[in-house]
């Protein structure tokens, strides 16, 4: 199987993403079943259709032993450890249904981008885009998507039941589901129980709590932070983590009519919070902090608390990577009382182009990709067997608090709610505009209530240019 790489110039359209999906861009290709490696931050390819491509707009029986035999699909994902895994396991696939696969790799924040360029375009070479689930309604309402559910009906091994109903709900659109999660996932808290235990520290449910524990763990031990979180400016960075912070101390996006609200004392409060944390117990350069650097600190040994995405712990729990591995204790995220813990909902999901040309190809590879059978092998966290195994990390046992990952996780899952973020057409925009009020703020460029305040007034307009004000 042969692919032809075409260099192309795509900058002026990725700035032009950037404002309406989000982000910028940079790529690496793995071919079928090989990894390519291109250190290059510069987009710059797109891959050719292969001949054999089929242009599947409905659902079809295949016949025979391998029904997609000489049908080659592309995959466009990031470059995460899930996918190298993918890989080892990927011949089984294709001796099975016959069905090849490219890969695009991406970085997070380009693949964000370019997933908006290519489901816009009038026609598209990516079969499967792995795609935040907050993209979900405003693809899908743009008729960019595929509905899945035709498809994966005639897909015996596929169960909906398999999936905690909010993450299915999370990529619905009409009631049709236009993804499946790879991801069932949300915000906790994460903390080297070691050092808890040599200390006498208490897990902390307030945030207030967290404070102290913070100041009190960079006491004990100079060379460490008290807590990392993020802090770079962009979709799912420093807005990611925030909102947990924000609906903990009573804030929110906007009311139930809705107006905006970022500008009330909860949100304030929240944001004020969320700097002086990270000024005190934060690590410098914390303002150009991803989930990368967050998790790094906490494998290397250069913080005691994370807050952060689960599926973080995973990789932080591996003894191979990791200098802290079997060190961790785990809790639901704080809230400041009388509020309620908000954890984090996220998943990143797999969607099908409107505009590719191997929809039942793709969808085969999607279902196969997310069965219970091989999800866990690739530490995805969905389906719900995959969550219970890949989650299956015992308490740490030297800290009388420690409890298991798995049911930290249980827990949280049942705390967690869909529309933590914006799930609407203009939730890019009016996350867009959060993340830079937090971003000018912990850069000491302004503060809370300033930055709030005119966030407020820009998201207000949003809601109201988009007819959702009553």
């Amino acid at each position: 199987m042969k692919m032809r790489i075409c260099s192309i110039v795509l900058s002026a359209l990725l700035m032009l993403t950037l404002a309406t999906a989000c982000g910028q861009g940079a790529d690496e290709t793995v071919a079928p079943q090989e990894v390519i490696e291109d250190a290059d931050t510069t987009p710059q390819e797109v891959t050719e259709a292969p001949d054999t491509a089929t242009d599947e707009q409905e659902p079809t029986e295949p016949a025979g032993d391998r029904p997609f035999e000489g049908t080659t699909i592309t995959l466009m994902g990031d470059n995460r450890n899930e996918f190298d895994l993918m890989l080892e396991l990927l011949p089984e696939f294709t001796e099975r249904t016959g069905i090849e696969l490219n890969f695009i790799q991406l970085q997070e924040t380009p693949l964000r981008s370019r997933t908006g360029l290519e489901l816009s375009a009038p026609s598209t070479d990516v079969d499967v885009i792995m795609m935040d689930f907050t993209f979900t309604y405003r693809f899908a309402e743009a008729g960019l998507l595929v509905a899945l559910d035709d498809f994966l009906d005639e897909i015996p091994t596929f169960n909906r039941d398999d999936f905690i109903p909010a993450f299915l709900d999370g990529v619905s659109f009409e009631g049709r589901l236009y993804a499946l999660p790879t991801y069932q996932d949300c915000s906790i808290l994460m903390y080297r129980a070691d050092i808890f235990a040599e200390l006498g520290l208490d897990v902390p449910t307030t945030f207030d709590e967290l404070e102290s524990v913070a100041a009190a763990i960079q006491e004990a031990h100079p060379d460490m932070t008290g807590i990392t979180m993020r802090g770079m400016r962009g979709l799912g960075v420093n807005e990611w983590t925030w909102p947990t912070v924000l609906w903990g101390f009573g804030g929110r996006y906007y009311d139930d009519n809705y107006n905006a609200t970022l500008n009330s004392p909860e949100a304030i409060a929240a944001l004020e919070w969320y700097a002086r944390i990270l000024e005190n117990y934060g690590p410098a350069g914390v303002a150009n902090y991803s989930y990368v650097e967050v998790q790094t600190a906490m494998m290397t040994g250069r913080t005691g608390m994370i807050l952060d995405s689960a599926t973080l712990g995973i990789r932080i729990e591996d003894p191979n990577v990791s200098q802290t591995a079997g060190l961790i204790g785990y809790a639901v995220v704080p809230s400041q009382p009388p509020h309620s813990p908000q954890p984090g909902f996220f998943s990143w999901t797999l969607a099908i182009p409107k505009n590719s040309h191997n929809h039942a190809a793709a969808a085969e590879f999607i279902a196969w990709f997310m069965s219970p059978e091989i999800a866990p092998q690739v530490n995805w966290s969905a389906p719900n067997q995959a969550l219970e195994t890949v989650y299956a990390i015992p308490a740490y046992p030297g800290f009388d608090q420690s409890v298991p990952l798995y049911d930290v996780m249980i827990e949280s899952l049942q705390l967690a709610n869909p529309d933590f973020r914006p799930r609407m057409a203009i939730g890019t925009e009016i996350s867009t505009r959060v993340s830079e009020a937090i971003s000018s703020v912990l850069a000491g460029e302004t503060d809370a209530a300033t930055a709030l305040e005119a966030a407020n007034a820009d998201v207000d307009n949003l809601l109201r240019e988009a007819g959702l004000q009553q």
